[in-house]
């Protein structure tokens, strides 16, 4: 017996390092302490936190006198800050090739914005591009829609899938899906001129062959009837939105009887999701009108990321009196108020509303946009806390598979993608733009550079 438990701890000694302690618990872990912690579960700010990470996911996170700092980790005195999750933006349209993506993604991470879902303007090269970047610490979590569908000759139709047939178009989905994307985007919308949208039977073939395949159908869309039609097909996704005809601008109860008051039952039976986008509205003017914005250094760079010439545009009194000075200036922002209410409307009656802003468009900068169009949220009535679980977990429950998403919130498991603020954005949503550091996969991200020196 003597003999035995000698091997034994001959053995015990062999597998600790020749007698050597073991490691202590807290290894490799960094925690964060005395943050405020708004975790975007919807449970109210913690003010004194610790947040435990190790191997680029949350092992703790709560109240400091609930949650240990484990023996060996290292910590952070983050006291007098803020922590809320990385930003998840539902649209974005990446643009050129490698390098240039490389400046977006760069761009989006300085801002906080760790998940991204492009939306139907990647070619095939881009599509393999941007699967190929999704798990790296120095880019954003990246969702893609590929190459998007519209009807011949109507709206973004130029070098998308154009089907004039139902066979046609689930053999399009199907060469999308081949490729690797997530998504299925439609435009379902009438710019060009009326009648130029895909046919009701067209959609339904689209969205029954992407859910077939494993993708999810998202669509643009601007008509109530549209989306009646689209729901009723099996689509739970849509970007921007219709016009209501009750609610805060209105002057219509909720509860009158009314065929927007039946869409929105629908949307909440069916558990529709809506993506507004204000920024692409309100940014065709926005800058003419606050030209003082155009002094912040993070605003220019983030513009001089992916277009120089917006920019330039907008430094040009002239080209912003022109725009101001339109007569149909006050009738585009009673048409941007719409939009705050339905984005109020559609909240306060329980339909979830996510935040993307269609970055990379002209006037919409990677980046920085997201916190404007957080900022809205707060200017459409929504509160703080409202906005910023919008922009984080409401987004991450977009992603496939829909509602198992291990990113968007605070919690332990899920994946250490967070913002450091300096401010409370609880106290004004703009604090939300004064950043100490970014986290994507646990490792910091290098913000340095990305704003030129003076």
């Amino acid at each position: 017996m003597k003999q035995l438990q000698l091997l034994a701890a001959g053995l015990a000694l062999t597998l600790t390092g020749c007698g050597e302690a073991p490691p202590p618990e807290g290894a490799g872990a960094l925690a964060l302490v005395g943050a405020q912690l708004i975790d975007a579960t919807g449970a109210p700010p913690v003010p004194d936190s610790v947040v435990v990470v190790r191997d680029g996911r949350i092992v703790s996170a709560g109240r400091r006198d609930a949650t240990p700092v484990p023996d060996g980790a290292e910590t952070l005195d983050l006291a007098g800050k803020t922590i809320i999750p990385g930003l998840v933006n539902l649209h974005v349209h990446y643009r050129e090739g490698g390098e240039e993506i490389e400046r977006q993604f760069r761009a989006q991470l300085y801002f906080g914005v760790t998940t991204s879902r492009s939306t139907g303007s990647d070619s095939p090269e881009r599509v393999a591009y941007l699967l190929e970047s999704a798990g790296r610490p120095d880019a954003p979590r990246t969702y893609t829609a590929g190459l998007g569908f519209a009807y011949p000759g109507g709206f973004n139709a130029a070098g998308r899938n154009a089907p004039t047939t139902e066979e046609e178009a689930r053999g399009l989905v199907r060469d999308q899906v081949a490729l690797g994307v997530h998504f299925i985007k439609m435009w379902v919308n009438e710019v060009v001129e009326p009648g130029l949208k895909i046919p009701p039977e067209i959609r339904a073939a689209i969205i029954d062959e992407a859910v077939a395949n494993g993708a999810v159908p998202v669509a643009h869309i601007d008509d109530e009837a549209d989306g009646r039609q689209l729901v009723e097909a099996g689509l739970r996704d849509f970007l921007h939105s219709t016009v209501l005809t009750f609610g805060p601008g209105a002057g219509v109860p909720m509860d009158d009887p009314d065929p927007s008051a039946e869409f929105i039952a629908m949307c909440l039976e069916s558990g529709v999701a809506f993506t507004p986008t204000l920024s692409i509205v309100q940014n065709r003017w926005h800058f003419a009108e606050r030209p003082e914005l155009l002094d912040d250094p993070e605003l220019r760079a983030a513009f001089n990321t992916y277009n120089p010439g917006a920019l330039a545009g907008w430094d040009d009194p002239a080209r912003r009196a022109e725009v101001v000075d339109d007569p149909g200036f006050e009738d585009r922002k009673a048409a941007f108020r719409q939009l705050l209410d339905f984005v109020k409307t559609m909240h306060d009656a329980g339909v979830a509303v996510a935040l993307g802003n269609d970055a990379g468009t002209p006037n919409v900068p990677f980046g920085w946009g997201m916190h404007h169009e957080m900022e809205m949220y707060v200017e459409a009535g929504l509160t703080p806390m409202d906005a910023i679980v919008a922009a984080t977990a409401t987004g991450a429950a977009q992603m496939p598979p829909v509602g198992e998403a291990d990113f968007g919130t605070l919690e332990a498991g899920k994946i250490a993608d967070l913002i450091v603020l300096n401010a409370d954005p609880l106290a004004d949503i703009r604090n939300t733009l004064d950043i100490d550091r970014v986290m994507r996969l646990g490792e910091w991200v290098d913000r340095s550079g990305f704003v030129p020196a003076p």
